[in-house]
């Protein structure tokens, strides 16, 4: 999938699990589905990526006890998220 929000969070978020992933555990499937929309070409399997990364994010709530980087990853996906179902 091209576009720079998911490129951003897939650079971002093997970083974010390293650092906050003994917190958050739901940090290795967002890194999985954030790694496979950006390594998909087939926007047929896109839209249920992006509903299991709203259930697995809490719709991309971001926690009080992480860094920016976190937070730019969790908008990011949240913007390409959006980009998605208006593009539907």
């Amino acid at each position: 999938m091209a576009n720079r929000n998911i490129e951003k969070a897939a650079q971002l978020a093997p970083i974010i699990e390293r650092v906050h992933g003994g917190h958050h555990p739901e940090l290795a499937r967002v890194r999985e589905i954030t790694q496979a929309l950006h390594q998909s070409d087939n926007a047929t399997n896109t839209p249920a990526l992006f509903q299991e990364l709203r259930t697995v994010t809490d719709n991309y709530a971001i926690p009080n006890d992480v860094c920016e980087a976190f937070e730019a990853t969790y908008h990011a996906l949240e913007r390409a998220d959006k980009q998605e179902q208006a593009a539907a």
